[in-house]
């Protein structure tokens, strides 16, 4: 296993440089919030309900149990928790994580959450281009704006992380995704 002291995040820092994005890579995620929430299930609790949730997934929140979620702690969290808060009870628990070990698994445990993400971004990808080769091109531009926005999602949420090799992997989809978008467009 390598240590914070092992781990090499030039590579990150220099392409976030090059692409004028702020990042703060780190191996290992040890300030959390936890939220709990109980929300009415009327017309503003449902809409801020799905709110959260659209926007806690796309940051990469791992949820626990119904109604509880784990995100890295960054303003955009506190964010969700304050506009949830204006639908109904929320609670929230900050944590530094003090147990390296335990930072490891939860750190391990948040990243597998945004695979699935990058994996249905990667296949989102490879259908528009599937679209694209059969000349479906209404079809694949419909399904553009959707990839863009998850892209762009899920980068935000990789830079809030801080992760290298979440970075490179979604910088390689990127590229896949600017070949087939431009593709659209010619």
């Amino acid at each position: 296993m390598t240590t914070k002291s092992e781990v090499d995040f030039s590579s990150i820092e220099v392409m976030a440089r090059m692409t004028g994005t702020e990042i703060e890579a780190r191996e290992l995620v040890d300030k959390w919030l936890l939220i709990t929430y109980d929300i009415p299930h009327d017309e503003k609790g449902d809409k801020a309900r799905r709110a959260f949730l659209n926007e806690a997934r796309l940051i990469g929140a791992t949820r626990h149990t119904d109604s509880v979620y784990l995100l890295p702690w960054t303003k955009h969290a506190e964010v969700l928790a304050l506009q949830l808060a204006r639908a109904g009870e929320v609670c929230v628990w900050t944590s530094n994580t003090t147990d390296e070990a335990k930072a490891t698994e939860i750190t391990r445990n948040y990243d597998k959450g945004l695979q699935p993400q990058l994996d249905e971004i990667s296949s989102r990808v490879d259908r528009i281009a599937q679209n694209i080769s059969k000349g479906w091109m209404k079809r694949a531009s419909m399904m553009a704006n959707k990839t863009d926005k998850m892209v762009d999602n899920m980068e935000q949420a990789i830079i809030r992380r801080g992760s290298a090799q979440l970075y490179i992997l979604l910088k390689l989809i990127k590229e896949r995704w600017n070949a087939v978008s431009q593709s659209l467009y010619d």
